[in-house]
């Protein structure tokens, strides 16, 4: 009888980290599908935010419940994505001796990191949280862009 009972608190903790993961998925794919009508040029970027966000979830499960080592997974996971959202970002250079050069991605870079910290709250804090978190990330996301300052014109 003992076995059973061991075996039950196996398959509830399973059926838990299951459903983190799924959504955590979820919350990846909602981030990948706003950003795909954002971009139309990137389709794959639904993949992308989808296996950020369960990636994280599962580095933040697999550390079980012992804060210093959910502490390090945290840490490691955002080091990672970091690296993964600093190959986002464009620097271009424009034509001319003294002009600003022009920088893109950065609100890709945000995104995936975002989607990254989505991952780990789903994993290890609140799934509450997190779907009050995607739902605040997806208005700013939707919402209209300020009008752009005139640019001066270059001498």
């Amino acid at each position: 009888m003992g076995t059973v009972c061991v075996w039950v608190v196996v398959l509830q903790q399973d059926a838990e980290h299951l459903l983190r993961l799924g959504l955590a998925v979820a919350c990846g794919f909602a981030v990948g599908v706003n950003r795909l009508h954002a971009s139309h040029s990137h389709p794959g970027r639904v993949r992308v935010h989808v296996l950020v966000a369960l990636s994280a979830c599962l580095f933040a499960l697999a550390a079980g419940g012992d804060a210093n080592a959910t502490s390090r997974a945290i840490q490691g996971v955002a080091t990672g994505v970091g690296f993964l959202g600093a190959g986002e970002i464009l620097v271009e250079p424009r034509q001319g001796k003294h002009t600003t050069p022009v920088v893109r991605g950065l609100t890709s870079a945000a995104v995936v990191w975002f989607t990254a910290a989505l991952g780990i709250t789903v994993g290890v804090a609140s799934p509450f949280l997190a779907g009050m978190a995607l739902l605040l990330a997806l208005l700013t996301l939707s919402g209209p862009l300020p009008p752009q300052p005139p640019s001066k014109p270059q001498s």
